[in-house]
């Protein structure tokens, strides 16, 4: 292993510690490191997981976000009979473990940008790869 490759492990190591003290300190290592949005082979995921654990794990990270999705209104609202008050109300719908358009378009834009500057040639338009 060459010096850099260490010294990069070793800068690694010590960003990725400092990113674990609080929530905020994630964050933004996660922003930072060019890791806003997670994209990967789910499938692929799943063979590089141990088995059972990494199994178990990544299905524990996929209810805590939903459950956390699931506490965000979305915006939108439903009208709905209350039969206490005899009338309708205004009931918050919140979000759901999908993305919403406006969160797939900035995924998208982020995308589009890092494949433009991996390939200057590169536009959405071109036929598939």
């Amino acid at each position: 292993m060459s010096k850099e490759e260490t010294d990069f492990e070793a800068r690694s190591k010590i960003l990725l510690n400092v990113a674990m003290k609080e929530p905020g300190h994630l964050k933004k290592w996660l922003q930072e490191s060019g890791r806003r949005w997670l994209v990967f082979d789910s499938l692929e995921l799943v063979d590089s997981l141990p088995f059972p654990d990494g199994l178990d794990t990544l299905m524990q990270i996929i209810a805590c976000y939903r459950d956390h999705r699931r506490a965000i209104p979305s915006g939108e609202f439903e009208e709905m009979p209350d039969p206490t008050l005899g009338q309708k109300v205004r009931v918050p719908l919140m979000k759901d473990e999908n993305l919403e358009v406006a969160e797939m378009d900035r995924l998208i834009r982020y995308y589009i940008g890092k494949a433009s500057e991996k390939d200057p040639n590169w536009k959405l338009d071109n036929p598939p790869l």
